[in-house]
């Protein structure tokens, strides 16, 4: 890299170190921001400056310290900036028109069309357009929108934006930014709905004081997130954080697996493995452990000890300082899973991994205001600085 793409580069990292600052911990001064981040002075104030031209920063009114000049206080401009966020589900398309402080604008759901074979991808497309369309017109500027995101069940190469492979939709290596990208002039970025919550929570979240965590997402699928040192671990084959393939069931209740193999977590405690193989929906599984059934209460302690035996290994390997839990089986099964289950991964982890912090959130969030997060959190994303830089 020569010395004008160099310079170029650290000057790109260095704002958005800045900027994600403000962002993460607004309103912040000058001074702040140049202890926070080692940068000179000079170097901070012609950043904000650069960010308040491009009206992105605004400064509020300055704070009294009693003495010499006043601390002004800098924050992003988040009322005035705006993602769309795309749920991309089996049987629906739902998107969310959100601003940057994760307020949504406006929501477009449309009924996945039904085809052969043949027409299968494109009446996906179409459909997504078809809701991109109607959330367009509500955004007041075409230059504050920053992007689309999409939150896809299934494995994504985020960086290629590209579905790997997703059963429920049928797609495998399915170009999906490209085609996106095809109607509108704008970034679309992909994820897949576990990693893209843990961004987003890490960003400015429930995990946003945390460097090293895994998020873990019992829901229809079982999906799970990996992120050291604040920075997502996607994997060689960008498919790291699939919990739902852990072995945790043998002999007769080892049932066969979509990914070709037998035993998979997935397969009797996501809530499409539970109606497949047991019967239940998660709501009647919820009513009955609520109503004491037996038989309910007796799958439930089966989950609890497949889903904390994954779980402690992967806290013992990775040793995390935080563990996130979501999903739509905790909404339906709350404290009577989490409990047992914090009691039993304590209980099997070593005394060294024990200062870890179990979480979870009240309820799961909704995937297309997630989606719409992806883009905030590459519009704040610090580029990772390459070696021939230094």
């Amino acid at each position: 890299m020569n010395e004008n793409t160099s310079s170029k580069w650290l000057k790109s990292v260095n704002q958005q170190k800045v900027l994600r600052l403000i962002y993460a911990e607004g309103p912040i001064s000058r001074v702040n921001l140049a202890e926070k981040t080692g940068l000179t002075p000079q170097t901070i104030t012609n950043i904000v400056n650069r960010l308040l031209r491009e009206d992105i920063l605004q400064e509020n009114v300055p704070l009294e310290n009693g003495v010499g000049r006043k601390p002004v206080p800098l924050v992003v401009k988040s009322g005035n900036l705006f993602a769309i966020g795309i749920e991309v589900a089996v049987k629906y398309v739902r998107g969310t028109l959100v601003d940057f402080r994760n307020v949504p604008i406006c929501e477009v759901t449309e009924t996945m069309f039904s085809g052969s074979n043949e027409d299968h991808d494109e009446n996906k497309v179409e459909c997504i357009v078809k809701v991109i369309d109607q959330l367009l017109k509500r955004v007041p500027k075409m230059n504050q929108l920053k992007g689309i995101g999409c939150s896809i069940q299934g494995l994504v190469d985020s960086t290629d934006g590209v579905v790997l492979l997703s059963s429920g939709l049928h797609w495998r290596n399915f170009p999906l930014r490209e085609r996106l990208e095809q109607h509108y002039n704008l970034p679309v970025y992909l994820e897949n709905d576990a990693n893209l919550l843990a961004l987003v929570e890490n960003l400015n979240g429930s995990l946003a004081a945390s460097n090293h965590n895994v998020t873990v997402k019992l829901d229809y699928g079982i999906g799970g997130a990996h992120v050291m040192n604040k920075q997502l671990n996607s994997g060689a084959g960008h498919v790291a954080g699939e919990l739902g393939h852990c072995k945790t069931f043998f002999g007769i209740e080892a049932l066969p697996c979509h990914c070709g193999a037998k035993g998979c977590l997935t397969t009797l405690v996501s809530g499409s493995g539970m109606k497949r193989n047991l019967g239940f929906t998660l709501e009647e599984f919820g009513h009955r452990i609520r109503e004491g059934d037996p038989v309910a209460r007796e799958w439930l302690a089966k989950m609890s000890e497949a889903v904390s035996s994954a779980l402690s290994n992967l806290i013992t390997f990775l040793n995390p300082d935080h563990v996130l839990f979501t999903g739509k089986v905790l909404d339906h099964t709350g404290n009577y899973l989490m409990d047992p289950l914090r009691k039993r991964i304590l209980e099997n982890i070593p005394e060294s991994c024990r200062k870890v912090r179990l979480l979870r959130l009240e309820q799961t969030p909704d995937d297309s205001v997630l989606a719409a997060g992806l883009v905030m959190n590459r519009f704040f994303d610090v580029p990772p600085i390459h070696l021939s830089v230094i």
